[in-house]
């Protein structure tokens, strides 16, 4: 049941973030991701 709220709950946020924010925040999630992934796999 906590699996359903947690997608529940990213979905809410992703249609929101789309909708009023033109993806700005996963858009700086994604980016933050990838740095954050870049400089693991370099630094290893």
């Amino acid at each position: 049941m906590r699996y359903v709220i947690v997608i529940a709950a990213i979905t809410f946020f992703l249609i929101w973030d789309g909708l009023y924010n033109q993806g700005r925040y996963l858009d700086a999630t994604v980016r933050e991701m990838s740095r954050i992934v870049s400089y693991v796999t370099g630094a290893a």
